[in-house]
């Protein structure tokens, strides 16, 4: 993840985020298999709720935990900002993929979607985090923003 500069001081179980990053990636899949704009909403919804409001009320969050207490996994505790930051950024990528969808566009959702789909597999399968790579850098810049 890198060097990062808390700013909620949460933390998150990194196996957790990186279920839900394969969670995000079947979403957005099965979107562009079935073309259900609910499918995308559902992730946006639950994007806003682990970036903005609290990912403990996350479903995907909840079936992530569920699925590790099930098979005795132990929680590795890691910063949560930059995955907040992440989700943030997740809940803006689904929610432009919802509008564009509404509007008929269909090339805009299909570049962000596999955009998302290509975030969230480096995250889910390999612990890279682009999004809070962008987070680190933010962090930097704001620190020294002459540098």
């Amino acid at each position: 993840m890198g060097e990062t500069c808390p700013i909620s001081y949460k933390l998150v179980d990194e196996k957790v985020v990186r279920i839900n990053s394969i969670l995000t990636a079947i979403t957005v899949l099965s979107f562009f298999i079935t073309s259900n704009k609910f499918v995308i909403v559902f992730l946006s919804v639950d994007f806003f709720i682990r970036g903005f409001i609290d990912p403990v009320y996350s479903p995907y969050s909840m079936l992530s935990k569920s699925l590790l207490r099930f098979s005795n996994n132990k929680p590795k505790l890691i910063d949560g900002s930059p995955k907040i930051f992440a989700a943030k950024l997740g809940f803006v990528f689904s929610s432009t993929i919802v509008l564009f969808a509404i509007l008929n566009y269909h090339m805009i959702p299909i570049v962000i979607g596999i955009l998302l789909i290509l975030f969230a597999l480096l995250e889910g399968i390999f612990g890279y985090c682009v999004r809070c790579q962008i987070y680190t850098l933010i962090e930097k810049y704001k620190k020294n923003p002459h540098n």
